[in-house]
Parts: C-alpha cells; structure tokens; sequence
C-alpha cells in the first residue's frame, strides 16, 4: 500500500512539508534577505518606510509562525479540519498576493525574482491542492458523548 492510500497520512505529511519547506523559506529570507534584495529586486529602495531587504526579512520572521501552526495542525489534522481549511485559505492567500504582486509591480523585480516568486507560489498552490484533496477524502472524525 503506498502512502497515498491513506488520506490522513498523505494529509500530514503534505501539511508537514508545507511547515517544513515555510520554515527553511523564512530562514532564508530573514538570514540573507540583503543579498535576495539585491538578487531579486530592480530598486531595493524604501516602500513605506522599509526597504526591500527589510520587506524580505520581515515576510520570512512572518513565515516562522505560520509554519509552527501548520505543524501543530498535522499532528491530529483529521480532528482540526477548520484550520486545515484555514490553512488552504492561507495558501491561496499567498498565491493571489504572489500574483497581484508581479502583475502590480512587474517593474520591482529582476527576472530572477520575478521566477522565485513564480515558484513559491506553485508550491504553494500545490500545498493548498493537495491538502483539501487528502482532507476531503479522509472520514470525518466522530466524538462521542458522554
């Protein structure tokens, strides 16, 4: 039997590796985010009052959180289904900002950036996919009273 045959299973492990790879991703960004500004962006300058380095790191200690939610989430995701929608709301979320951004500020980005924020937010995408995919084909959990 693979993996798969079994949607809880396949659920945690898909909402682990979408905490996994949040964290590494905002590691990155918080650790190097002078050189992902330079690598990324046209004109790092200011943008209400912080730079586009600032912004960098400031999304990636932003990402730290939501990865220790959705690995709190995959520990018992079958009795949490809100917040594994949430979740999927979460990733969605971040694959229209990705989107509204490039098209809204095409001109901030060097193509290098312009394919880094491609690419996140198709992971992304795939996350939210996959997660109300394994979500709705598990059972749902029954509490019982008393």
């Amino acid at each position: 039997m693979s993996l798969f045959s079994h949607p809880e299973n396949a659920l945690r492990l898909v909402l682990r590796l979408n905490a996994g790879s949040s964290l590494l991703i905002g590691i990155a960004m918080a650790a190097a985010s002078k050189p992902l500004a330079t690598l990324c962006l046209t004109n790092p300058g200011p943008f209400l009052g912080l730079d586009g380095a600032g912004w960098i790191q400031l999304i990636g200690l932003g990402l730290f959180p939501f990865a220790a939610f959705v690995f709190w989430v995959s520990g018992r995701p079958t009795e949490r289904p809100g917040l594994v929608r949430l979740i999927c709301a979460m990733d969605w979320s971040w694959v229209l900002a990705s989107a509204a951004l490039l098209v809204l500020g095409w001109s901030a980005f060097t193509w290098t950036g312009a394919i880094l924020v491609d690419l996140m937010a198709i992971a992304v995408a795939g996350y939210a996919v996959l997660q109300a995919k394994f979500l709705g084909a598990v059972r749902p959990t029954t509490v019982s009273a008393g």
